[in-house]
This record gives C-alpha cells, sequence and structure tokens, in this order.
C-alpha cells in the first residue's frame, strides 16, 4: 500500500482513507436528537417489542457487516466533511469535474455513470462514483491549504532545484503526419508562425493560444497547460523546453513528431501560481510518502470524532502510520 501510495497518491489516499471513523461518529452527531433511554448504563438506539438495541450492540453488528474497511472509510469522510467547507465554488468544481470524466468515459470508453459507480463501489467503496469525485477533490483542498500554511516545510530550495516547477502555456499547431504536412497543414502553421512573429508578444500570448491552438483541451483557456517540473508526463521535447524557460519567456517552435508544433510560454515560477494545482501536490506528497496520511490524522484531531474504543482508534492509526507521538 505504501508503494502504490508514491506511484498514485490520491487513488490510494482515497481508497486508505475508507476505512475508518468509528460508526460511532454518525451515532454521536445525531444522538442529542434521540429519546434518551439507558439500560444497564448503555445508551438504547432503538427498541423493538421488549428488545431494545444499544449504540455499543450496533456498532458491533455494523462492524462484523461491513468490517473494518468501511469504518476507515466513515473516518475519512468524516475527517474531509469536518475540515472543508463546501462553498458554491467547491460544488460546482465537483459537478463539473463529475460531468466531465462521465463524459470522457462514455464517450471515449462507451462507459457510462452507471459503470463508473460501480466501479466506485466495489473497488474503492463509496456509494457511488459522484462521491469518489467528491471527495477525491474536497481531499485535494485540505492537503492544499496543509501544505500552503507549511510551505517553508515543503517547497525549500532543494525542492525547486530538484524539480524545477512552473507554470505553462503553450500553442499547438496540430500536424497529422507531422513528418509529412499537407499543403493546408502547413499552411495553417505558417500563418500561426507569421502572426505570432508581427502581432503578438509574450504579453499577449494567451490571446494568440486563444485565436491559434488547436489543442481544444487548453485553448479556450490562453493555452494554460498548468503546473509543470521533472515528473510532468509530457512528451520529451515539450518537457526539455517547458523546463529551460525563465519566467516570462516564450520559446521558438518546438517540433514533435507525434503531435506537430509547440509554442511554449513560461507564466511563472511563482509558488502561490501553483500552490493549489494537483499536480504541485502530487509531487509534494510523492516527495513525503506518508504526508496525505498524516494530514488526515492531524485535521481529525480538531474534527471532535470519538472513538468506540481503542483497538479501532489503534487500527486506523495503523492503516495511516501515524504514531501516539503524532497525536
Amino acid at each position: 500500500m505504501k508503494e502504490f501510495l508514491k506511484q498514485n497518491w490520491f487513488v490510494a489516499v482515497i481508497a486508505l482513507f475508507f476505512i475508518g471513523i468509528s460508526i460511532y461518529y454518525a451515532y454521536d452527531q445525531n444522538k442529542d436528537n434521540l429519546p434518551s433511554k439507558v439500560v444497564d448504563g448503555k445508551d438504547v438506539v432503538f427498541s423493538v417489542d421488549d428488545t431494545n438495541v444499544t449504540a455499543d450492540e450496533l456498532y458491533d453488528e455494523l462492524y462484523k457487516t461491513h468490517g473494518k474497511s468501511e469504518l476507515f472509510l466513515k473516518f475519512y469522510m468524516g475527517v474531509i466533511d469536518a475540515n472543508v467547507e463546501e462553498t458554491t465554488e467547491l460544488k460546482n468544481q465537483i459537478d463539473s469535474a463529475i460531468s466531465q470524466t462521465v463524459s470522457y468515459y462514455t464517450n471515449r470508453y462507451g462507459y457510462g455513470l452507471e459503470y463508473l459507480n460501480q466501479l466506485a463501489k466495489y473497488y474503492y467503496g463509496y456509494p457511488d462514483f459522484p462521491s469518489y469525485v467528491e471527495y477525491q477533490i474536497k481531499a485535494e483542498k485540505l492537503y492544499s491549504i496543509y501544505i500552503k500554511e507549511h510551505a517553508q516545510e515543503y517547497v525549500t530550495e532543494e525542492f525547486i532545484a530538484k524539480h524545477n516547477p512552473r507554470v505553462i502555456s503553450y500553442c499547438l499547431i496540430k500536424l497529422d503526419d507531422p513528418k509529412k504536412p499537407t499543403a493546408e497543414e502547413t499552411s495553417r502553421l505558417d500563418a500561426a508562425k507569421q502572426a505570432w512573429a508581427n502581432e503578438y508578444n509574450v504579453e499577449n500570448f494567451a490571446e494568440f493560444a486563444m485565436k491559434y491552438s488547436e489543442d481544444a483541451s487548453t485553448a479556450s483557456g490562453g493555452g494554460v497547460l498548468g503546473y509543470v517540473d521533472d515528473k510532468s508526463s509530457l512528451v520529451d521535447a515539450f518537457l526539455k523546453v517547458a523546463l529551460s524557460l525563465e519566467e516570462g519567456q516564450v520559446s521558438d517552435w518546438v517540433f514533435d513528431e507525434n503531435y506537430g508544433y509547440f509554442l511554449i510560454k513560461c507564466d511563472s515560477k511563482n509558488y502561490e501560481d501553483y500552490a493549489a494545482d494537483p499536480n504541485f501536490l502530487s509531487t509534494v506528497l510523492t516527495d513525503n510518502p506518508n504526508l496525505a496520511n498524516e494530514i488526515i490524522w492531524k485535521y481529525a484531531q480538531s474534527a471532535n470524532i470519538t472513538f468506540v474504543d481503542d483497538s479501532v482508534k489503534e487500527y486506523i492509526m495503523q492503516q495511516l502510520n501515524v504514531d501516539k507521538d503524532g497525536e
């Protein structure tokens, strides 16, 4: 699990964190709304005829039925919900991510929401795919908040020298067969080159990308790709040039035999401009393999979570790889 977390931080975090708040957490949140009844010193959750079911018995049954995995999932969700405010902006971000992902899988693989719901449920324990996406994004938000508050620990001179982080934009002129461009493709490329040489400059690169870039995924946003570092999964020719640029510098036209021609701009090397980017968070969490777990545990301390017994707490701490010194 630890090695998997290094390779695929977010999916691993999601899977890992889905095992934990004791069901008592949900009960504890609602106990004040329930009729007060105590038998032999134990709170009664409900009664059927003359049979009382206590909170302890309910917990034991749920624990047996769903196991530790379900408990850990509830723990993770409880910590996230207690520490991440669901603003309109965040909700819109979640809804957009769900819509885009479902659309992508439907168009590319023919898998719709029903299939994704099954994956989320049986592989990760979520009730459905929208919930899976929701907690990915909320966790991302929580990690971002923590790392930003402790930036001096993670965005060090060593980190910058090692990873060469920056924000990148680009314009792409696509060629079906870059080594043998058609007359029409050559005409489009020449038009873009002429426009860049005579009408545009570094200050209005975004306008240039919006008009000329043939990459629909970034053109409408002014060509902004986002955070890039030495770990980025980009074609070699692109990445090499992107990492060589100074802030505010635009490259010459870069040829790639699979895509065509790129014009690349380094927008910023300022930490504040990439602090919330998921790819930056991925690099930090990869460099610090247990940090995601530690962040969840730190926020759990302020979430007012009550554990039914020490064995549940110890299990969660073991899964998070934190010890009592971290309490």
